[in-house]
């Protein structure tokens, strides 16, 4: 009688199965060191960010216009831009917030847009309306990405050194260097006072004098300039030259000549107003702290409680 268990001493035994492994071994080692490889490659060559690179469909529009009332930006900047970026392609919804002296318009598009593309569309259209918009209004236009907003700040505090004199280092001497490092896109200047010289006529001279205030600031705006008379030939060699006549004191704005007398006498503007060294008016003030200090930040507009800013600063969107 036969036994069921075991081989039979007749027949030749059957081949053992060979594991899944053993018959797909070298593709197997081939695919896994070909990954090895790409993953070591892309690990040093890949680019790497803090913030994915993703382009929001929305496109901000920002104007300054000084201290216009409410009622007067909303009828000759909010409401002209509304409507004439309406013919933008892939919009879909418009928002807007007016403020004394500001406004900010934004544009929602669909997801699908090429906001490059788009961006140059809405510069087009701000291009054409800068004409019917008054005169002093100042427009800018950004686009949304990750670079909007901050990636660290700085603070420049001092008991000593005045806050014009801190908004100058930071605008001149720190602002420069931190715009030269790789992967910097913007350094904005927040905070401190900005020096100007304030011009103050004297209402008893200017009718003796014949001069108006509009000959002042025409007499400023044509004196103090930087031009060129042309190239200068020396040694086969074409020089440029410059011509400045920009003024760096309260004296020397003083001694600008507004017009001449008939008797060929001229007037000055320090004949004729007050001239004084001064810092540009701020609107819209934070409560301050115990010290004066400049704020550096990267592509935001965001005040801490430190920090002054003017009312026409674009909110990190």
């Amino acid at each position: 009688m036969a036994n069921p268990s075991g081989p039979s001493q007749g027949g030749s035994s059957a081949p053992a199965p060979q594991m899944w492994f053993q018959r797909f071994s070298r593709p197997t080692l081939f695919l896994i060191i070909a990954l090895a490889l790409v993953g070591g490659y892309l690990a040093f060559t890949i680019p790497v960010s803090v913030f994915p690179s993703t382009d929001f469909p929305r496109v901000v529009i920002g104007v300054d216009n000084g201290v216009a009332p409410i009622d007067q930006m909303l009828v000759t900047v909010t409401r002209p831009i509304e409507e004439a970026v309406n013919s933008v392609p892939g919009l879909q919804n418009v928002r807007s917030i007016t403020s004394r002296g500001s406004a900010e318009v934004d544009l929602f598009l669909d997801w699908n847009s090429d906001m490059v593309l788009t961006l140059q569309r809405v510069d087009a259209v701000v291009a054409r309306l800068q004409t019917e918009l008054p005169s002093t209004a100042k427009v800018e236009t950004h686009r949304l990405t990750f670079a909007a907003f901050p990636i660290i700040g700085y603070s420049l505090t001092s008991d000593s050194v005045p806050p014009n004199k801190l908004w100058e280092i930071a605008t001149y001497d720190i602002k420069p260097r931190i715009n030269r490092l790789d992967g910097v896109a913007t350094v904005v200047i927040q905070g401190g006072r900005v020096p100007e010289f304030q011009v103050t006529p004297d209402p008893a001279r200017l009718p003796a004098s014949g001069v108006t205030v509009a000959d002042i600031l025409e007499a400023i705006r044509r004196t103090n300039l930087i031009d060129s008379p042309g190239l200068i030939e020396s040694d086969h060699h074409l020089v440029l030259g410059l011509v400045s006549g920009q003024v760096r004191s309260a004296e020397q704005l003083g001694q600008i000549v507004v017009k001449t007398t008939p008797a060929g006498l001229p007037i000055r503007v320090g004949d004729v107003a007050t001239v004084a060294p001064s810092v540009a008016p701020v609107y819209t003030m934070v409560p301050p702290a115990r010290k004066q200090h400049t704020a550096g930040r990267r592509r935001s507009s965001r005040p801490d409680r430190t920090t002054s800013h003017r009312a026409s600063s674009r909110r990190a969107s």
